[in-house]
C-alpha cells in the first residue's frame, strides 16, 4: 500500500495497493495452475506454521480465524482506496 498525501483531498484519492497483483480480488489466484494464494497457502511455506497444521496437512482454526482476519483488513484497503 502506498499512502501520498499529495494525492487529493480524498483518502480514496490518496491509498494505492498497485503492489498487489490481484488489486480487486480477495487472493491472488496463479495464471498457469488456478492456485489460490492465500493466507493458508503462505503460512505452508512458513516454518514457524508448521505447528498449525495437523498430520494431513489440514489447517488449525487458529490458522483459518488469522485467514479471515487477513481477509477483512483487505477488504477495508480495497474500501479505503476506494475499489469496494
Amino acid at each position: 500500500m502506498i499512502h501520498d498525501p499529495r494525492k487529493g483531498d480524498k483518502l480514496s484519492d490518496r491509498i494505492d495497493l498497485k503492489g498487489n497483483p490481484a488489486v480487486k480480488d480477495d487472493w491472488y489466484v496463479q495464471p498457469k495452475s488456478g492456485e489460490v494464494i492465500d493466507f493458508i497457502h503462505f503460512a505452508r511455506t512458513e516454518g514457524r506454521f508448521g505447528k498449525h497444521f495437523d498430520q494431513d496437512g489440514n489447517p488449525s482454526e487458529v490458522l483459518l480465524a488469522a485467514q479471515e482476519d487477513r481477509l477483512k483488513n483487505w477488504h477495508l484497503l480495497q474500501e479505503l482506496a476506494g475499489l469496494r
